[in-house]
Order: C-alpha cells, then sequence, then structure tokens
C-alpha cells in the first residue's frame, strides 16, 4: 500500500528546494506568503477573517539563522575531474633515450671539436671534386 500523505519538515523543503534550484552557496530558509482579508462568512454573520498561501519559497538568511540551511552542506558543486595528462610524457631517462635513439655518435668525432670535423669533411670535400 502507497503513502497517500508526506509530510516534510520546513528544513526538508528547504533541502528540496535547493536541489531542485541547483543552488551551492549560501544559507536559506523557508519562506511562505500568505493573503489576509476580513470579510463576512456566508453562514455566520460575524466578520471573519480569511487566511490563504500565496506562495512557498526560499530566501536567503544570515548563517546565525538557526533555521537556515547551507545549500553548500546539502548540495555541494561537483566538479568535472581534471583529465590526468601527466602519463602521456615522458619523464626521465626515458625521455632522454626516445629522443637521441636515432642520433649515431661515431667516436672519432668525439674527440675532435665540432667546427673542426665539419671544415675537415669540406676541405676533403672540395679535394674530390678538383
Amino acid at each position: 500500500m502507497t503513502n497517500s500523505e508526506y509530510l516534510l519538515s520546513h528544513q526538508d523543503l528547504v533541502k528540496a528546494v535547493i536541489i531542485h534550484q541547483n543552488i551551492h552557496e549560501g544559507f536559506w530558509r523557508l519562506n511562505i506568503n500568505f493573503s489576509v482579508v476580513a470579510t463576512h462568512g456566508k453562514q455566520v454573520p460575524d466578520p471573519c477573517l480569511s487566511v490563504t498561501i500565496q506562495g512557498i519559497g526560499i530566501m536567503q538568511t544570515e548563517p546565525s539563522d538557526e533555521m537556515a540551511v547551507d545549500a553548500a552542506l546539502v548540495n555541494p558543486e561537483k566538479f568535472a575531474p581534471i583529465e590526468d595528462t601527466s602519463h602521456d610524457a615522458p619523464s626521465g631517462m626515458q625521455f632522454g633515450r626516445d629522443m637521441y635513439r636515432n642520433v649515431a655518435v661515431h667516436l672519432r668525432d668525439a674527440t675532435r671539436p665540432g667546427g673542426a670535423a665539419r671544415s675537415v669533411d669540406l676541405r676533403s670535400q672540395l679535394q674530390q671534386q678538383k
């Protein structure tokens, strides 16, 4: 058997509205707007008072209010996780091996300065062309 009546406290109503309206910050409390009208009743000759509810909602309040509900606790803001891209970049010695994998080092060139090795090669090429 299902319930035909659900009773909520004022704080439960405030929590439901905070979540439904996607509010993430501030302190909120229940706000009920009434309409009060003095009239004569149909069956009662004496004057009477008619009270109706115009609206129910929430309003922002101070943290010191004892009926206040903290939206940051009820509906914390969800942040999208930042993708970790650090595993894509090589690190340490592996980076050096990958970068220089196709570079050949000859010992005979290692003993000469770079400029001298190139000048010798250019001289030998000039001599071969003549």
